[in-house]
């Protein structure tokens, strides 16, 4: 007889259940303990794809090859069938029957023995909903899928990299990106860039920015995504020009822990959901993304997934990384197709943003490439720690939240472990607090250099290069911006001079003092204060008032006086005598502006309870225990339970009558044989008018079986 998926459940072997509800731990629903409740999550979209997305790129090919037979008959005679290759489907078909993909439909003799899978259950049927998921048209079959590359097309090789290499430029990484992440806040703060309606900052701006960093644009789009994330940045409050600038507390936070905020910086790079080569490119060629802003249309297309693309991308590039071991690399193109082969229904599946993941996990320190071959990329110390850690992080996550199985990654658990930050402390080198400012005026700090020499370098200078250490080149316009301020010669020379590790040279002398002089020819000094009054009694009785003498008020005419003093100063005096007095402004109270660096809202998001491991053995108990079949005359009103029920019927050409609300909510009858179920729809024959219908699952009340002949 031939088992429906609940009905295979409730015979299925004590070791084959189990496994299959250990897999899927996200379909356990701890208040529906009931074998037909736990075959319907799995049978429902929702529970399929995710089943699907656990897939490897060969089990997958045997998947997509049932499902394709699923269309002309819903038994699939596997070992009999000449398209399926018996070593490839024996090893698959017990990982679909994990997942609840597929199952067989008869149950083992007792005189199986030692046969294998195929010859026990030649027979077996998958979930209807996989077909309209998968590539099963023949369209679809004409065309090669993402993960099928050619191995001939790949470059094999591996190449080998010693390590001091990999620790020289691990470290010379970190020390870079942090250096050049403070470089993006400072410029943002120095010059704030316009808000544009969308909410981001366009191109032109993220370029001119790029050059002023000296960095690439892709490079300058991820340290943009990661800074907000972090809240080194955000929008001005403003409402007639908002800008983009650097937080209130973001000198604090770049001053603080240098293995801390890159950390912080890695993490908010894992969890980033945009895709940088998408912004630097534009979603299509009608539509331009622009940076910081969050698009409206989904960047990549297919069915939602239960991990956002760009998280999963990068997770499964490090445990690639990880596996070709310190030491070794692999190029960008083979890496590309295990990647494909991990998770070949990946929506970020093209190469330029697996290579893009590359090169910022070499930006960042987390992998290294030989100098001979840059299109060769192995994982750094920090890279393997990083891999290692996230997947230990994800089984201590599995733990509390199950719900993410079968897939096993979760975004909110993306960060970097304890052990990373360690080793990365232990392997920066120690930040400089003097430079070397040399006679063609460029001031070299030959490591990383503390926040608070490089803004004091920042008053004279611009930044001309950045690496592992950074040089500046002083310039005379940025002298004569500072020292408009009110600075003397003296005082900036001895500012200098505090930073410098030698002497400082004559041109640079020369330079300040020249500088000095131009500036002398004209000086601007306080405005003095000018008491206007209505009446000329008021301004008699203020002359004469001795509190006022060291103002030295001159009376101009009647209702007008100049004082001596500034307008704040004379204010003091006024106050002081018990004079009523308002401070005149041309351009009204000056309003404090702040920056906003939360501009989403925050979501609540509501979680279902789980069934930990600790009552996992108590639940399988209570649906084992339970009748192992289900009565036909029992119904359900979960519409999950309605889908299980019409796609039983469906496969044993039985008749239902659906009880079906319509918008306003009034209640309908409708005998009908299911013929299919998909897309949250279900499409069949109704008895009494012959006419083909299409019924929504979401408007059924519910669904019995028909009991007229």
């Amino acid at each position: 007889m031939s088992m429906t998926f609940s009905q295979w459940l409730s015979h299925s072997a004590d070791a084959e259940f189990e496994s299959f509800v250990r897999t899927r731990r996200d379909l356990l629903q701890p208040e529906s303990p009931t074998i037909p409740a736990l075959a319907a999550a799995a049978s429902s979209r929702i529970g399929v794809s995710r089943g699907i997305e656990a897939l490897d790129a060969e089990t997958l090919e045997v998947f997509i090859a049932l499902a394709k037979a699923a269309r002309t008959a819903p038994e699939i005679p596997v070992a009999d069938n000449p398209h399926f290759d018996p070593v490839r489907t024996e090893a698959a078909l017990p990982r679909l029957r994990d997942l609840g993909l597929a199952w067989p439909t008869t149950e083992a003799g007792a005189s199986a023995g030692d046969a294998s899978l195929l010859e026990r259950h030649p027979v077996w049927k998958i979930q209807s909903e996989a077909i309209t998921l998968l590539p099963t048209s023949a369209a679809e079959s004409a065309r090669a899928h993402p993960w099928q590359i050619d191995p001939a097309t790949i470059d094999a090789s591996t190449a080998a990299i010693g390590q001091p290499l990999i620790h020289n430029s691990e470290q010379a990484a970190v020390a870079e990106v942090i250096s050049s992440l403070r470089g993006l806040v400072d410029e943002l703060a120095a010059a704030p860039i316009s808000r544009l309606t969308s909410g981001g900052i366009s191109k032109r701006d993220v370029s001119r920015l790029a050059r002023t960093l000296d960095l690439g644009l892709e490079q300058t789009i991820t340290l943009l995504l990661a800074a907000k994330s972090l809240h080194l940045i955000g929008v001005l409050d403003d409402a007639l020009d908002p800008q983009w600038t650097a937080a209130d507390d973001a000198d604090s936070v770049l001053a603080g822990d240098r293995a801390e905020l890159w950390a912080g910086l890695v993490s908010a790079w894992l969890r980033e959901s945009l895709d940088v080569t998408q912004l630097a490119a534009g979603a299509s060629e009608n539509e331009r993304l622009t940076v910081l802003a969050t698009p409206k249309k989904a960047l990549f297309k297919g069915y939602a997934q239960s991990v956002p693309a760009m998280p999963l991308l990068r997770v499964t590039v490090l445990s690639v990384l990880h596996d070709i071991g310190l030491g070794m690399t692999r190029s960008a193109q083979w890496i590309h197709a295990e990647v494909l082969r991990r998770r070949p229904l990946l929506q970020a599946h093209g190469s330029a943003m697996t290579e893009a993941v590359l090169h910022t996990c070499v930006n960042l320190g987390l992998a290294t490439t030989p100098l001979q071959q840059p299109d060769h990329f192995g994982p750094s110390r920090f890279g393997l720690r990083l891999a290692a850690g996230l997947e230990r992080a994800m089984v201590e996550h599995a733990k509390q939240d199950p719900s993410i199985a079968p897939l096993g990654v979760a975004v909110e658990a993306l960060e970097v472990p304890g052990d990373v930050i360690a080793a990365v402390t232990e392997g920066l080198g120690r930040e400089v607090d003097t430079v070397l400012i040399q006679s063609d005026l460029t001031a070299v700090a030959t490591g990383p250099i503390e926040p608070r020499v490089h803004h004091i370098l920042r008053r004279y200078a611009v930044v001309e290069a950045r690496g592992q250490g950074t040089v500046y080149r002083i310039d005379a316009e940025t002298i004569e911006d500072t020292m408009q301020a009110g600075l003397t010669p003296e005082e900036a020379l001895s500012e200098l001079a505090e930073i410098s590790a030698e002497e400082l040279p004559s041109t640079l002398d020369f330079l300040v003092k020249n500088t000095a002089s131009k500036l002398r020819r004209v000086r601007v000094a306080g405005a003095r204060a000018v008491l206007v009054v209505d009446d000329p009694v008021d301004l008699d009785v203020i002359v004469s008032d001795q509190t006022m003498l060291p103002a030295g008020l001159e009376r101009l005419a009647p209702t007008v006086a100049i004082s001596q003093l500034g307008p704040e100063r004379t204010m003091h005096l006024l106050e002081a005598g018990g004079h009523h007095a308002l401070l005149h402004s041309a351009a009204g109270p000056v309003r404090k502006r702040r920056v906003i660096t939360q501009s989403e809202p925050e979501v609540s998001v509501r979680r279902r309870p789980r069934v930990t491991d600790g009552h996992l053995g108590e639940y399988m108990r209570i649906l084992r225990s339970a009748p192992a079949g289900l009565p036909e005359s029992v119904s359900t009103d979960e519409p999950l339970g309605h889908m299980d029920l019409l796609r039983e019927a469906a496969e044993a050409k039985k008749r239902v009558l659906i009880r079906i609300a319509d918008s306003q909510g009034h209640e309908r009858s409708i005998e009908m044989l299911p013929a299919t179920l998909n897309a949250g729809r279900v499409r069949g024959t109704v008895t009494s008018t012959g006419a083909e219908a299409s019924l929504s699952i979401a408007r059924i009340v519910s669904v019995t079986p028909a009991t007229t002949p």
